[in-house]
């Protein structure tokens, strides 16, 4: 028999697509989950008028918890953050400021009823010129799942499809840069000249010479050598997305300052080439890399940490 107050449903709605879990709240155990591609984008795409949009993503909701068996079970709460609450989303919340207490206690909140279920919107936070939404979730849990982790100064890197470079100090978010390195992969890699889409086994050696290249001759340069390298023969086809995102991700780190400590909370896609990619440009420094699965968990444990006054 499930007791409605030990469960939480968990909502990290994204640009691309939408993730609601069935978490136990004791263990941060998902009991069950329900994944789609109704993003916040796909979504505004197809419903222009704020009162169509909003009726879509209250029928996206409520597919997903019909999926996960708990329409009738309104006590449980929900807590949602990412896209929804922006400006193509469901409840558009205003970001919240720097600096910001890792403890969520400075993020804007928004709590409301639906179908008779507690539910809390979390918003974003925006820097002087730069935003994020979802990422804070993220970085909650990181900080109240392992506090002894986190620099008492220094940086946090979150790679992704928009990738984030995040400044720590004593506890609070003091700034943020965005690199959309993987959104720039996806574009170059299917839309440009500059490699083929050729599937083949990952190649260590492609992948350093392209994080090397990005150093050594910037970015722009760093690009062409994708082709130039295929087409003199220096570089096997199959091998040149390696290249193509060995020089994307050393473009990005070569804008990390090394100042302070940085660590590295990477998906466990990505994390084996952020931290190869670190290793070559910045041998010898102080990086911590957090465990992969530590990172998966972060959105989850972030949300149980926030949902606990509600």
């Amino acid at each position: 028999m499930m007791k409605s107050d030990s469960y939480l449903l968990s909502c990290d709605w994204g640009t691309s697509n939408l993730r609601l879990r069935l978490v136990n709240r004791q263990t941060g155990h998902v009991e069950s989950e329900h994944c789609t591609g109704e993003g916040a984008q796909v979504i505004a795409a197809a419903h222009r008028t704020q009162a169509r949009r909003r009726a879509a993503f209250a029928a996206a909701l409520q597919r997903g918890l019909q999926a996960l068996a708990v329409t009738r079970k309104p006590d449980i709460p929900l807590i949602i953050s990412g896209m929804a609450c922006s400006t193509l989303g469901w409840h558009p919340l205003p970001y919240a400021r720097l600096p910001a207490r890792l403890t969520g206690a400075d993020y804007v909140k928004a709590d409301l009823r639906l179908t008779g279920r507690k539910v809390r919107f979390i918003s974003g936070l925006r820097a002087a010129s730069d935003v994020m939404r979802g990422e804070e979730c993220e970085l909650t849990g990181l900080f109240m799942g392992g506090a002894r982790q986190m620099p008492v100064e220094g940086w946090v890197m979150l790679p992704g499809t928009h990738s984030k470079h995040v400044h720590l100090r004593r506890g609070r978010i003091t700034g943020f840069s965005t690199h959309p390195t993987g959104e720039l992969f996806t574009l170059l890699s299917r839309h440009s000249t500059l490699c083929q889409a050729i599937a083949g086994d990952f190649s260590p050696t492609a992948f350093r010479a392209g994080v090397r290249a990005a150093r050594q001759q910037g970015l722009g340069a760093a690009l062409f050598q994708t082709r130039a390298r295929t087409v003199l023969g220096l570089l096997r086809p199959e091998h040149g997305a390696d290249f193509l995102s060995g020089v994307l991700i050393g473009a990005e780190i070569a804008a990390l300052p090394s100042t302070g400590k940085t660590m590295l909370a990477a998906a466990p896609n990505l994390a084996s080439r952020y931290t190869m990619a670190l290793r070559t440009l910045r041998p010898g420094e102080d990086i911590a890399v957090i465990p992969p699965e530590a990172m998966a968990r972060a959105v989850i444990t972030g949300h149980i940490h926030l949902a606990s006054m509600l």
